[in-house]
């Protein structure tokens, strides 16, 4: 192992958990034809890697608390990754990570989040300073989920 691979790997946060790469991606888009995209992309890259398709923050929150519809840790299990679009009604995406950024337990979640062209620059930038793990421009393309996945560990 070279030195730098070994500073980078010594880097990583311990408290990610077990589940990492085994746990589903949980796409969190009030637009479904969007997320269907970034599923299909998903699933041409790693045929059969669960996904679960959220419409907003709180049913997000909801699933990561396990409440409600979300229980079941066999149907519903803990995510490797979260895709968060910015523009949603009531929670937006800026709430819902600062959510997720201030809970001990999922703060170590990587989120990726989702964003539209318009005022990309500030929106992209703020999310970094709050926590985002990077960003994708929608809608969805699959060299930019490819990048991704591979960097998070989610693409073998």
């Amino acid at each position: 192992m070279t030195e730098s691979r070994a500073k980078a790997e010594s880097s990583r946060p311990s408290c990610m958990p077990s589940t990492a790469r085994q746990g589903p991606v949980i796409i969190v888009d009030d637009e479904t034809c969007h997320a269907m995209l970034a599923e299909g992309i998903i699933d041409e890259l790693r045929p059969g890697f669960p996904v679960h398709i959220l419409t907003s923050g709180e049913d997000l929150i909801a699933y990561l608390l396990g409440e409600d519809l979300y229980r079941d840790r066999s149907q519903y299990p803990y995510p490797s990754l979260v895709l968060l679009d910015l523009n949603m009604p009531k929670m937006d995406g800026f709430e819902v990570l600062q959510w997720l950024k201030t809970q001990p337990k999922h703060a170590a979640i990587p989120v990726v989040v989702l964003t539209g062209v318009a005022g990309i620059s500030g929106q992209v930038t703020r999310a970094c300073q709050m926590g985002a793990s990077s960003f994708l421009p929608k809608p969805v393309q699959r060299p930019d989920v490819t990048c991704v996945l591979s960097l998070l560990g989610i693409l073998i």
